[in-house]
């Protein structure tokens, strides 16, 4: 670059890959002059690769006078290459700094929601956008599906984010607020962080992530995905990353379509069938009121008389508003799987207990519950509009890799045997929802399975 001591303070922050992409990155920004990067040239120039609104604000950051009194007309390379260092190796206290910078000033060391909203809100986008555009991305695969990206959905999702700020959002909030917000919000810091990564590597010509450790993914991959041209997506992408966020880190990388009501049928038993030992699952509703909500149940299901699972369950909501209730540790009564008996319910529950339910799907289909309050799981609020719900469209996807049985869950170790009469889920359960009795089950030999 023209300012040599620039360059040598500049030597000792950056590997050499990564000195010359901002080199390069700051040549396209200013148009190839030395030392003449102006606010108005940055922000044109980043537009044409992120939301505008975004560029905007990055550049008074980057524009702002480090003293009363001073205006800054150009940046050198040292301060245009700030917003990726401190998305790369930055303290939370510097990327606090970055992001009250980055918005408007609410007074005396407070930050304004709605500014904070909108930030959220065009990183949120920015990522779609650089994703969908990215040859190494599997957004296509997903958007190819019908998953795409409203304003309404991604305006959700911000609003789902700043939750963790507090339950009273004022207008101006004390700085130090922001701060805890960082730390408890690592999806926000993951998408911000790539965000700012692609940018400028984008514009410094060089290859995606060039020091990026592996990281957890932040879409998960598509797999299994419904072979139906009348296949239409309750939720959106939004919903994707908020939710996938919410799982264990070990089921994030994948997604394995299960079901869906509108190409099975409103069928419990054919339900059943699609998602009995698949491992961990995630259920999406949509009820007669278009309110959108679910649950994510973290073991495999079976048919039993008793509660199963464990508190990495979750029960949530994606529409009118996105959030996530995770287990209190009051009881745990997580999942519930159960037919054809005359003294207990038969459905699909998880949280609280018998005709109480955080979330219940009868084995009629076509009716569901959720009640105002649920212990089960901490903050609950009622996932439907009614109590009494009707479903509109249902689907069910697995996440994580299927679950590889062991030899004696298959039969052929020297532990408990299965029969013959456990196999072909689906049609038992249909005979068992129509009340037929299961004669069969009197000729299993001794010591397998009841």
């Amino acid at each position: 670059m023209g300012n040599a001591s620039g360059k040598r303070e500049t030597d000792n922050l950056y590997t050499s890959d990564e000195l010359r992409m901002l080199e390069s990155a700051y040549r396209n920004a200013s148009g190839g002059a030395l030392e003449k990067l102006t606010q108005d040239r940055l922000i044109e120039t980043w537009s044409q690769t992120i939301e505008r609104s975004l560029a905007e604000s990055t550049a008074q950051f980057l524009f702002t006078p480090t003293k009363p009194g001073q205006q800054s007309i150009n940046i050198p390379l040292k301060k245009f290459g700030e917003p990726y260092y401190i998305m790369e190796r930055g303290t939370i206290e510097q990327k606090l700094q970055m992001l009250l910078g980055s918005l408007e000033k609410g007074g005396n060391d407070t930050f304004n929601c709605k500014q904070l909203e909108q930030y959220i809100y065009s990183v949120i986008m920015t990522y779609v956008h650089l994703e969908s555009t990215s040859k190494a991305s599997g957004i296509k695969e997903w958007q190819d599906l019908g998953f795409n990206t409203t304003e309404r959905s991604a305006c959700t999702f911000a609003k789902g984010l700043m939750r963790n700020l507090g339950k009273e959002l004022e207008h101006n909030m004390p700085s130090e607020v922001l701060e805890r917000w960082l730390h408890v919000t690592p999806q926000f810091l993951q998408i911000w962080r790539e965000v700012f990564n692609q940018l400028y590597t984008r514009h410094g010509g060089s290859k995606r992530n060039i020091i990026k450790e592996v990281q957890i993914p932040i879409l998960p991959e598509l797999c299994d995905a419904p072979q139906n041209s009348h296949y239409r997506p309750i939720i959106e992408l939004p919903h994707v990353l908020y939710i996938n966020a919410q799982l264990p880190r070990e089921h994030r990388h994948k997604w394995r379509f299960l079901f869906s009501s509108k190409i099975n049928g409103e069928s419990f038993s054919t339900m059943l069938g699609k998602v009995l030992d698949k491992g961990p699952t995630l259920f999406f509703i949509e009820d007669e009121d278009q309110y959108i909500f679910g649950g994510y149940a973290s073991e495999s299901w079976a048919l039993k008389p008793q509660f199963g699972g464990d508190d990495n369950s979750l029960l949530y909501t994606l529409s009118p508003a996105m959030r996530c209730f995770t287990a209190s540790g009051y009881n745990d009564h997580y999942q519930y799987l159960n037919l054809n008996q005359q003294t207990m319910p038969n459905g699909l529950g998880m949280g609280g207990q018998f005709d109480f339910w955080g979330l219940w799907i009868d084995c009629m289909f076509g009716d569901g519950q959720s009640v105002e309050s649920c212990t089960t799981y901490r903050d609950y609020v009622q996932l439907s509009k009614r109590k009494q719900f009707k479903i509109r469209n249902m689907e069910v996807w697995a996440v994580g890799d299927l679950p590889v049985k062991d030899e004696d869950e298959e039969g052929g170790g020297e532990g408990q045997k299965r029969s013959v009469l456990d196999s072909n889920l689906e049609d038992r359960a249909m005979l068992e929802i129509a009340g037929k009795k299961m004669h069969s089950d009197g000729l299993r030999e001794p010591g397998m399975d009841d």
